[in-house]
């Protein structure tokens, strides 16, 4: 097992975590937002805490509440550099606690990244693809990317982030659509993709009513579909975050669709200031030179 450790970077860092909860500072502005993970006492004292300049009350509804201590600091411009080049990614903080990138996500927009510089002008997907920090980073090293939600709002974004951001000959195609739907389409006209990243989420809702996504139902047929899609020597990288799947569940997933497995680990946060790690997901990766991609 190989974990993907995102470290702090330009712009983000995890400064402590404990009880239900991580302090951490985003584009230059400290925040205390609810987290499942830290099962333990923070490090830091009250008083370090206390210096927030906001802090998010998730409700039980799984909305929540943010609360400043001045105001709301509104859009904000976090760059982050990859692959040569310079992106700028576009921040905001909303109810759900959320702020626009997952930051744990950011070895793997690296080794997104190092995929597509591997094999020249390709083509991307991005499933769940939120913002789309992983699009950019595809689309940074030269790739077509396809970005592919079902919320509207999340592409509208994401599209912000792409038109402040420098994608050299890189591009991406922002599409609003059920994720499953889109890879049957594609499976039914034949089209291949080099470089995949597919990131569900535990559950949620396609673009029509009807369409329901439950990860513990739906993994499997994904994983399908992903075979059916990715190009001969392409490469695909699975996550999950939903409480209880462990890494060794993803492999066995992609394995039983027929995708061989090079790696499988942990996605893993590092503190800025001492050596605890926290515990944002497990990943697996399939490709020809999957293996080489970590830590390339």
């Amino acid at each position: 097992m190989t974990d993907l450790i995102a470290a702090p970077f330009p712009g983000y860092a995890l400064i402590d975590s404990g009880d239900g909860r991580k302090l951490e500072e985003i584009a230059g502005v400290l925040v205390d937002r609810a987290s499942p993970a830290p099962l333990w006492r923070p490090r830091l004292d009250p008083g370090a805490w206390g210096k927030a300049a906001g802090r998010v009350e998730r409700r039980a509804d799984g909305g929540g509440n943010w609360i400043w201590k001045s105001k709301d600091p509104g859009e904000l411009r976090l760059p982050y550099e990859i692959g040569g080049r310079r992106l700028n990614l576009i921040l905001r903080f909303t109810s759900f606690g959320h702020c626009g990138i997952f930051p744990e996500q950011e070895p793997v927009w690296r080794l997104l990244n190092r995929a597509v510089t591997a094999r020249g002008r390709c083509k991307g997907l991005n499933l769940f693809g939120y913002t789309g920090a992983a699009s950019l980073a595809m689309a940074a090293a030269g790739a077509e990317v396809f970005h592919v939600d079902s919320a509207k709002g999340v592409l509208t974004w994401g599209k912000s982030s792409a038109d402040a951001s420098d994608l050299g000959t890189g591009s991406v195609r922002w599409v609003h659509e059920d994720c499953m739907a889109f890879l049957e389409h594609s499976r039914r006209k034949g089209f291949r993709y080099d470089v995949i990243c597919a990131d569900p989420p535990a559950w949620g809702h396609g673009k029509e009513k009807d369409q329901m996504w439950r990860l513990e139902e739906h993994f499997q047929q994904l994983a399908d579909l992903l075979a059916g899609v990715l190009a001969p020597d392409g490469v695909v990288v699975l996550c999950a975050h939903a409480p209880g799947v462990q890494s060794a569940a993803v492999a066995n997933v992609l394995a039983a669709a027929g995708l061989p497995v090079a790696v499988a680990g942990d996605l893993m946060q590092s503190h800025r200031d001492d050596d605890r790690r926290m515990s944002a997901g497990v990943f697996a990766l399939s490709g020809r030179d999957a293996g080489g991609l970590i830590g390339a």
